[in-house]
């Protein structure tokens, strides 16, 4: 059951907390603050900090959520599941980014790089302002969200500031941008003392909160992508399987037994390790990803045997790639109907005449109930968003197998995703490319599918996204993609203020 209190906690702590901030410090650096050290007084002022970090990664303040502006428009938006059927005048950034027309001044990249810092800044002051030996919870808790910011931030945008102190202004701007390795060393060094110092899940009040399942999960995700493009560490192949080995039989106890189940309002904080929470019927506190899932309205209501009278789309006209469609209606597989929709009548009534407009759009985050009073917006959606969950596990653990020379101890998890998607069990031992199918049909719509081309291989993720783009967009008059849409650029209000970093590949 969704605790709606404790995200207006959040939501409320997230405005004291930016009030706090100084305004003479750039956004990039975590603020060194005047009364922060009065602030982390006691255990309520720490944990209302903590709170407030987490409320980072939901609306804050805006009127789109993280999960909208990173995982729907920067990941999954660039990827091979999602084509542009026809443009709108509406979210010119979502087109830019889909058509690989993406500059440094995106307003959508300036917002991710800036949240990811802001969560960054306030870690930084809890853990500055906090006592080592005391709130061993809370900090935990920040070291997890910290190494979770820098670990999005160096996928995304490739060397970044590191910072884990409260700086000043001048000093912020003299950084240069650390070296991916050393990144990923304070990621994994915060992961795990953070797995070291929390429960594995937390549940009634604090559902949705990380525990040490988290930390771990997250680390074997980061060791997968240190082993892949761009740093190409296979050594850290081995350290992911240790490390997702070690969770896996607790990760099994909370693997959902039916794939839809996991996208229930019933289930939440059920089978998922970490998610962005989210709820209706407050004040920001509700998702924004569901209204981006076709293209804006001008008029009338979209989906009228789902959503309300007054309801309204906000992105491009971006449906699910055909081919992928077909081949999962061809073999039934369960994944589909939680996931996609082909399509919706224009009209409640079967009186007067009605159409059934055909389009194949993610849909597994759209509440679908025109009944349900308490949305009152576009951007009111109640259904968390999964950063991590069973599936990341299994399917990480199963490829790091793969990648040892152990692909038949891989094969039981495989098969598992497999079967819960109504699939057959795998004739032989699994190999990458069953991994990498697998990733495809089970994360539609999660925005995992970006960053698994990438890390898979500077060549392939070229020439995939490539394909695909040269099939669907060759008359939007887009680029093809190349090398550097491998990253983000690095936004233009952040260059401008520092002359020792220079500009991602071709922006």
């Amino acid at each position: 059951m969704k605790k709606i209190q404790t995200i207006y906690t959040l939501i409320a702590v997230s405005s004291l907390m930016t009030m706090m901030a100084c305004n003479k410090i750039l956004d990039i650096t975590p603020v060194e603050n005047n009364t922060s050290n009065k602030f982390y007084a006691n255990e309520i002022d720490v944990k209302q900090a903590t709170l407030g970090m987490y409320a980072r990664l939901g609306r804050n303040g805006t009127n789109t959520d993280f999960a909208t502006d990173y995982f729907w428009l920067a990941s999954e938006n660039r990827s091979d599941l999602l084509y542009i059927a026809g443009e709108t005048s509406a979210q010119n950034d979502q087109l830019d980014l889909r058509k690989y027309l993406t500059t440094p001044t995106s307003g959508t990249v300036s917002a991710i790089f800036a949240r990811l810092y802001q969560l960054i800044k306030e870690a930084n002051n809890l853990l500055h302002y906090t006592p080592e030996d005391q709130y061993g919870r809370y900090r935990a808790e920040a070291k997890f969200l910290r190494a979770y910011a820098y670990s999005e931030l160096v996928r995304s945008f490739g060397p970044v500031a590191l910072i884990t102190k409260p700086i000043e202004n001048e000093e912020a701007v003299a950084l240069p941008r650390t070296p991916a390795a050393e990144i990923y060393t304070q990621i994994i060094a915060d992961l795990q003392d953070a797995a070291a110092n929390l429960e594995k899940v937390y549940t009634g009040a604090d559902a949705g909160r990380v525990g040490s399942l988290a930390a771990n999960a997250l680390l074997g995700q980061v060791y997968m992508t240190m082993a892949g493009y761009p740093l190409n560490d296979a050594s850290a192949y081995a350290k992911a399987e240790t490390v997702l080995g070690s969770i896996i039989t607790d990760v099994k106890n909370r693997f959902a037994p039916v794939y839809a189940n996991l996208f229930t309002l019933a289930n939440e904080n059920k089978y998922d390790l970490f998610s962005i929470q989210f709820a209706s019927n407050g004040p920001n506190i509700g998702s924004s990803l569901a209204a981006f899932c076709t293209s804006s309205a001008s008029s009338g209501t979209p989906f009228p045997e789902w959503m309300y009278a007054t309801y309204s789309l906000q992105g491009q006209d971006m449906r699910v790639d055909s081919f992928l469609v077909n081949d999962m209606k061809a073999k039934k597989d369960l994944r589909f109907a939680a996931s996609i929709d082909t399509g919706y009548w224009n009209a409640l009534s079967t009186v007067t005449t009605r159409t059934f407009v055909l389009k194949n759009i993610v849909t597994k985050f759209l509440e679908k109930d025109n009944t349900n009073t308490n949305i009152k917006a576009w951007n009111d959606q109640p259904r968390n968003f999964p950063i991590l969950r069973d599936a990341d596990v299994y399917l990480l653990y199963a490829e790091a197998l793969i990648k040892n020379g152990k692909a038949g101890d891989a094969k039981q998890y495989v098969d598992a995703i497999r079967t819960r998607a109504g699939q057959p069990v795998l004739a032989g031992a699994p190999t990458l490319d069953d991994i990498k199918r697998e990733r495809k049909y089970e994360f539609i719509g999660e925005g995992r599918r970006y960053f698994d081309l990438v890390r898979w291989g500077e060549t392939e993720a070229v020439n995939t996204l490539k394909t695909f783009a040269q099939y669907y967009h060759s008359k939007l008059n887009g680029q093809l993609p190349a090398k550097k849409d491998l990253l983000l650029p690095i936004p233009q209000n952040e260059m401008k203020t520092r002359t020792n970093w220079e500009q991602n590949l071709d922006y």
